[in-house]
């Protein structure tokens, strides 16, 4: 079919076609459309062309015009925004001089390398003038998809909702030994509704027992009220460590006196107050609020560490539901899991503070202690966190894959404000995972110190994400081989190592007395 049949045949589905079916025809192919638009604007606008009895007599023109037997289609594919993208000129095309694009979108024409490369910055339909080396010029277009973060609205949560809380906070503390931090970050469901975050956190420090304490909280996603629940959770469980710290003449202000049996058992009593306090807290909430015990439902993990006497550091922890807690030692190339994730029989199952949990007995099951000579980095954090930097099961007890989570925090704690940046820093995007973030740290003052004073920040920045690259192609090989689906590994609690089954990381409620 000759050009003048294809225009036959187009006039003839134009004048078939109804309003809405031209409408989203013309939505389409709206560059398309205007570039027709302005080359028969142009056609009819030349004053070669004389109209006569309705009939278009085309005059010759004065000089030669070039016949061309076949039109030139550069067709580019498409790209993403904020994706590197790069296209090689086809070797069947004449040569390019340049490149003029109608907006600027990030993109660059290399002549020498005959080569459009650049990192997209907007995203849509955008058109493109090529001018060739034999003279011609070639109309194309490149669709830029967006990048998927930008689809999701932030919508501030209602400050006179009950229960609100602030969509994100931060929080630092100084000490002799090392720098407490937290952040938290709303998810981007809550954000797309509005809704407000579920998780929340505490950071504190006993400066005579030298006592540092986290606690971090998920809310449950299908508990109205969760965020309370987490709130609660966190702030009775540290106000109890704290009480129990300034009681005069007992044993839990010589922390740092006692060896490592004592500390055990005192640590035990610490933590059984602590966790009974949460619970009772949120017990108290509901009848104070007139609302149902259920829809306070939260996961706790709390930690403290301290130094001994001579030199050592203890470190004990309390974990129920998912997320993670860990000592992530990489002088030694060694990370240790201080507890478990609890997942149940369905994929998105965990197991929430409840008053079956809340019994000593199942309190005194979930606490890990350790005992080590130097100051441990120590890390507390939501699944909203654990889930998308640790995939697996297999992966959270990887030294590799903690070692990648730990460079990549290296560029919000190198910052001025450190706490804001780790906040801000919550917010990364990860496809699928969107639930709400929150983070609590220990860092030693001489690892804070190698963050903090080393090479300049933009010279880190740039090697640190080299690093990151490099260890992501070696985990993607690593993980091609390996099955995913079920693992077993070895945990030690209480000086008793045993062989537990992992699982994929869960986030809602277990059935009580399924444990």
């Amino acid at each position: 079919m000759n050009s003048t049949e294809q225009l036959e045949k187009f006039k003839s589905w134009l004048n078939q076609a109804d309003e809405k079916y031209l409408d989203a025809f013309a939505s389409q192919n709206q560059t398309l459309i205007s570039h027709i638009y302005e080359m028969w604007q142009r056609f009819q606008d030349s004053k070669n062309i004389i109209l006569l009895e309705n009939k278009m007599l085309i005059v010759q023109p004065t000089t030669a015009t070039p016949i061309h037997q076949k039109s030139l289609i550069i067709s580019l594919p498409n790209a993403k925004q904020d994706e590197l993208y790069f296209y090689q000129k086809a070797d069947e095309l004449p040569l390019i001089q340049s490149i003029k694009l109608e907006d600027e979108i990030g993109l660059v024409w290399n002549p020498e390398k005959q080569i459009l490369e650049g990192i997209p910055t907007k995203s849509g339909e955008f058109l493109l003038t090529f001018q060739l080396d034999d003279g011609n010029t070639v109309y194309s277009s490149i669709f830029i998809n967006p990048n998927p973060k930008y689809l999701w609205k932030n919508i501030p949560s209602d400050k006179n909702c009950r229960f609100w809380k602030p969509d994100s906070t931060s929080d630092k503390i100084t000490t002799e030994s090392g720098q407490l931090i937290a952040a938290r970050m709303r998810g981007r469901t809550h954000a797309m509704k509005g809704t407000c975050c579920d998780d929340d956190f505490t950071i504190a420090y006993h400066e005579k027992s030298k006592v540092h304490f986290l606690a971090v909280s998920d809310g449950a996603g299908s508990a109205e009220f969760s965020r309370q629940g987490s709130k609660l959770a966190v702030n009775a469980a540290q106000h109890k460590v704290l009480e129990l710290l300034n009681i005069e003449g007992k044993d839990y202000q010589k922390l740092s006196q006692k060896n490592e049996q004592e500390l055990a058992y005192i640590t035990k009593a610490m933590f059984k107050e602590a966790v009974q306090a949460a619970y009772f807290a949120q017990e108290k909430e509901a009848i104070d609020a007139a609302i149902e015990l259920k829809s306070l439902s939260c996961t706790l993990l709390i930690a403290f560490t301290l130094p001994l006497i001579d030199g050592k550091w203890f470190t004990a922890c309390y974990w129920i539901g998912d997320g993670a807690a860990a000592i992530f030692d990489p002088a030694t190339k060694n990370v240790r899991l201080l507890g478990e994730v609890d997942s149940g029989l369905y994929s998105g199952e965990t197991q929430f503070l409840t008053r079956i949990e809340a019994n000593a007995d199942n309190i005194l099951a979930r606490i890990y202690t350790d005992v080590r000579d130097s100051p441990p980095i120590l890390i507390l954090m939501t699944d909203g966190v654990s889930d998308p930097k640790f995939h697996t099961d297999i992966q959270l007890n990887s030294f590799e894959t903690w070692q990648k989570f730990w460079l990549e925090l290296h560029i919000p704690l190198q910052s001025e404000k450190p706490e804001k940046s780790l906040e801000e820093w919550l917010d990364f995007f990860s496809k699928g995972e969107h639930d709400d973030r929150t983070l609590a740290m220990f860092i030693p003052q001489l690892v804070w110190q190698r963050i903090t004073h080393s090479a300049s920040e933009k010279e880190n920045l740039v090697n640190i994400s080299s690093v990151i690259d490099e260890m992501n192609l070696q985990l993607d090989e690593k993980e091609q081989g390996e099955n995913e689906d079920i693992k077993t590994s070895n945990i030690t609690q209480n000086n008793e190592t045993k062989p537990i089954t992992l699982h994929k990381k869960s986030d809602v409620q277990v059935q009580e007395g399924a444990k």
